[in-house]
């Protein structure tokens, strides 16, 4: 079962909604129930419960969110930089898990979200001679870690917008983020950790401190409380 959805906002390629129908003797009865669902998700997207875009709902969810100062300083780079250049103007009834991937592929294709089209990155938007400064644009990546902390800013903001039913679903819950990258972790050795401690006692405040961070394995904050 097949349903044009329209045209993904940043690939530009026609969409469509699938369901596989199982065969058997309630296939027929199947299809039309699932072709009825695919309708109503398309007329969703069409004619969404609000008119706010992307940029508009993360104003307001920063305006609301309850995080520390620098954090939301952070968010609010990233949401400048990152989401806004793309998504920002998007009606939030046209977001789709795969508008969301193709977003996350497009931040790990090139930071500078160029238009593949060869260019020269100027030291300076100034009248000026170029010299070594001034270089062919090459594409670099966001991290991954990066990425996923644009999924979290996006993630926070469309739970709030359901929650307000603004939409009747979170379409960026079935999206696929980069994967968190693997702990690697380095710690010393029992005798490098013997040395460590021993040489921390020329200061007993701070061989306490040691002693405890190695003992319990405390973060800083729990250290600090």
């Amino acid at each position: 079962m097949t349903v044009y959805a329209g045209v993904d906002p940043l690939t530009k390629r026609r969409h469509y909604l699938r369901e596989v129908i199982a065969a058997g003797p309630t296939a027929h009865a199947d299809a039309e129930k699932a072709l009825r669902r695919l309708v109503v998700q398309v007329d969703e997207q069409r004619s969404p419960r609000t008119a706010a875009t992307v940029e508009q709902l993360l104003d307001r969810h920063f305006e609301l969110l309850e995080v520390e100062p620098s954090t939301l300083a952070t968010y609010r780079s990233l949401t400048t930089s990152r989401i806004l250049p793309l998504i920002g103007k998007q009606k939030m009834g046209a977001l789709r898990a795969a508008v969301f991937d193709s977003f996350y592929a497009e931040l790990r294709r090139c930071r500078a979200h160029c238009d593949r089209r060869p260019y020269t990155e100027h030291r300076t938007d100034l009248a000026h001679e170029c010299d070594h400064r001034c270089r062919p644009h090459a594409c670099r990546p966001l991290s991954k870690s990066t990425v996923r902390q644009i999924h979290v800013i996006l993630s926070g903001a469309l739970k709030r917008a359901v929650r307000w039913r603004w939409l009747s679903t979170n379409p960026i819950e079935h999206a696929e983020p980069p994967a968190q990258p693997a702990a690697n972790p380095q710690p010393p050795t029992a005798e490098e950790a013997a040395r460590i401690l021993n040489e921390s006692w020329s200061d007993p405040d701070w061989a306490v401190l040691v002693w405890l961070t190695m003992v319990t394995g405390f973060r800083r904050g729990e250290l600090c409380g």
